[in-house]
């Protein structure tokens, strides 16, 4: 499990050779030399006599499977049949089969024998499928470059593959202290209970086209929208949609700056303005961007809010008897959410703070793992919030916009990975324990949250970020145990 690779501690990461020789009758000889950055290079030297050996298996296999004119062998019970089951001589076999692919199959065999024995030496610390084998298949083949494909002295061949990082403290995890700006307060949890309210009001508000003005603030509009960056002149990716429906009274506007540049227009009306997009905004690399957008408005329409009577109390807040009583559990849930928010900005400050004093290389193949599943996140959040349309959906899903993330947000990256490196670790190093039953409730739990969506999983895979996800949150749960938090009031 790469997840659980990194509990392992490496051994040593100087730049060192180290011969081994598998143990048995195999005799395959590895030079491990470490590269750095969590890579090594496993220089395989396979003997002679065990080339000779997957020559001779090959034979066995084609003389076994191929119908060669002249010739009858096979199997009986796992044994060669005896007296006229004689195997057809190589020459036979090879000019049937044909030299190429007979020699490819010799090279697949040897790889086969030899490569479980060079992996041997790395089977404590190598992350799992990282592993890729660095000789070019074309110079494996000129071993056995003879008409009857005879190899010829020992091959060799290198192996290049990722190991767990060696982790080095520079500080007493023990001892940490952070400190964090509270995301709300009585003040501010009342004031956006308040927006909520007023914004579920709207919802049941009766929509009228309007004809005979421009947009107000508290119109509902529907309209396309594009955008390109200021300074490039190319176009921003996801923004682009044909209908996007707005709802200009909203308390919270994601994009600021959309509703004044909407301002006055009419239907069928287009214009462009500068939007400088957000510092919060989803998609990292546009963070910050200042870009032009081009709006033109489809429909407009006017909302007609119903007067807050306790006879419609239930349709905003569920459950509700009256209006008091629905402002009272939005703002209860409001304070809930703000409690959460707090847990996680206090979490984030844990993990930053663990991180900082955890040093280690990160492998690349994790890093960018790790990036996929980010960006799958944020792909998933953006569907979820319905203002997407599958146009969108699939260009923004495209491999050249992933790689794109993967590139502008490898710190992003490479932050996240670092936490998990340091979480890990210290939940090795305190032998922070989960039971069966809570490995089960997170598998069941993750499970159900697929199949909520209908997402396609990997069940290996789930299993193994289930184990993943639990660690996380038991070390968590053992850092605000043991560390000093301090928690400062909210910006005004």
């Amino acid at each position: 499990k790469r997840g659980a690779a990194f509990a392992t501690r490496a051994t040593t990461r100087c730049r060192v050779v180290v011969s081994v020789t598998a143990g048995g009758v195999t005799e395959v000889t590895v030079n491990k030399v470490d590269l750095g950055d969590c890579k090594v290079r496993l220089e395989v030297t396979v003997p002679n006599a065990i080339a000779t050996a997957a020559r001779a298996e090959c034979l066995v296999n084609f003389a076994e499977k191929s119908e060669i004119p002249g010739f009858v062998y096979a199997k009986k019970s796992g044994r060669k049949k005896s007296g006229s089951n004689v195997p057809p001589p190589a020459d036979a076999i090879i000019a049937f089969v044909g030299a190429k692919e007979f020699k490819a199959s010799c090279v697949e065999e040897m790889l086969q024998r030899s490569i479980p024995d060079a992996m041997a030496v790395v089977a404590a610390t190598a992350l799992q499928d990282s592993e890729r084998i660095e000789t070019p298949f074309d110079t494996l083949l000129k071993a056995f470059d003879n008409a009857l494909a005879v190899p010829e002295g020992d091959i060799k061949y290198s192996i290049v593959c990722e190991v767990v990082p060696q982790i080095v403290w520079t500080g007493d995890y023990r001892k940490l202290a952070v400190t964090v700006v509270a995301p709300g307060d009585d003040i501010s949890d009342e004031m956006e209970a308040t927006s909520q309210f007023n914004n579920q009001l709207r919802n049941l508000g009766t929509m009228r086209v309007v004809v005979d003005r421009g947009l107000e603030v508290g119109d509902q509009v529907v309209m396309s929208l594009d955008a390109v960056d200021q300074q490039t002149r190319l176009p921003i990716e996801g923004i682009k949609q044909e209908k996007f429906s707005l709802d200009t009274g909203a308390a919270k506007i994601n994009l600021p700056g959309l509703v004044d540049g909407l301002m006055g227009m009419k239907t069928g009306g287009t214009k462009t303005f500068p939007i400088t997009m957000p510092t919060d905004w989803p998609q990292e690399f546009i963070r910050g961007v200042t870009a032009d957008f081009t709006v033109t408005i489809r429909e407009l329409f006017d909302n007609e809010v119903p007067a807050p009577t306790d006879d419609i109390a239930d349709k905003i807040v569920e459950g509700a008897t009256s209006i008091e009583d629905a402002k009272e559990k939005l703002l209860t849930m409001q304070k809930e959410n703000t409690k959460a928010q707090l847990e996680r900005v206090v979490d984030v400050a844990l993990l930053d703070a663990l991180a900082a004093i955890c040093e280690a290389p990160l492998p690349f193949s994790i890093v960018e793992e790790t990036g996929r599943q980010m960006y799958s996140e944020q792909m998933l959040e953006m569907q979820m919030s319905g203002n997407l349309d599958m146009a969108t959906v699939e260009k923004i899903a495209a491999p050249e916009m992933v790689e794109k993330f993967l590139l502008e947000s490898r710190l992003e990256i490479e932050q996240v990975v670092r936490r998990t490196v340091a979480c890990e670790e210290l939940f090795k190093l305190e032998n922070i324990e989960v039971t069966e039953e809570e490995f089960k409730n997170e598998v069941v739990a993750a499970k159900q949250e697929f199949e909520k969506y209908g997402t396609e999983y990997d069940v290996q895979r789930l299993v193994e970020q289930a184990g993943e996800t639990i660690e996380a949150r038991k070390s968590l749960e053992w850092l605000r145990a043991n560390a000093e938090i301090t928690v400062t009031p909210p910006v005004a």
